[in-house]
């Protein structure tokens, strides 16, 4: 049910921004080739030969970063035929994990499309509470996210990984590689889903708290609470 006018509350707003930030991090994670840093460093000089960069070769969850020839240094996507690349090129955990992941971002971007309606003073949508509606998917999209993060270790016994970070690398334990930062950018992400699911319940008691409902039956027509 819509009443008319604008309602605004800190805690809606809270919920909105984390949301949003949830949304930018795990886009940013999947599309990163830094989810495991191999041990090689390569030496690379520039055309005039003035000065030398040095890039480690990594893996994410669909691309890679590696050698080419003697001194180049590629990045560029492996899965040239989506989920159905072979899964030599592809393993099969990093497809579940490109999948759920994608999947539960896509399905968090839509609830932050949907959180807009109740700063209209939205409260139900077919007799159901709005904010609550929200947070279950929210929820469940932070499960899908987490599922599809924990998937990707199991890729590490896959030969791709044992050429990058030595023989010994195994389902989580990648041996000589170490951790990149888009690991931690997800692991990031995947908190700020869940927080955002619990600040949904924030955000409704700030919608229904007295002060604010005072306001509306006042006929004012942009509220603003804490």
């Amino acid at each position: 049910m819509c009443c008319g006018g604008l309602l605004i509350s800190a805690r809606g707003l809270s919920w909105f921004l984390v949301t949003l930030i949830a949304c930018m991090t795990l886009l940013a994670a999947i599309v990163q080739p830094k989810w495991l840093i191999g041990p090689e460093q390569i030496q690379i000089e520039n055309v005039e030969g003035n000065f030398t960069m040095y890039r480690q070769p990594s893996v994410g969850i669909y691309n890679r970063c590696k050698r080419m020839g003697r001194n180049e240094y590629n990045c560029g996507n492996f899965d040239l035929y989506g989920l159905w690349t072979d899964s030599i090129i592809f393993p099969v955990p990093w497809k579940f994990t490109m999948t759920l992941m994608c999947g539960g971002t896509m399905l968090h971007a839509l609830t932050l499309i949907c959180i807009l309606p109740t700063c209209l003073r939205m409260r139900t949508i077919c007799k159901w509470s709005l904010y609550k509606l929200l947070g279950i998917l929210q929820g469940t999209a932070g499960l899908l996210v987490l599922c599809g993060f924990l998937a990707y270790p199991l890729g590490w016994s896959e030969q791709r990984v044992k050429t990058l970070c030595g023989l010994d690398a195994e389902a989580y334990a990648p041996a000589d590689c170490s951790l990149g930062m888009a690991l931690y950018l997800g692991a990031f992400g995947v908190l700020l889903t869940f927080a955002s699911a619990v600040l949904s319940a924030k955000a409704e008691d700030a919608h229904y708290s007295g002060k604010a409902q005072q306001r509306i039956e006042e006929g004012e027509v942009l509220v603003c609470v804490p």
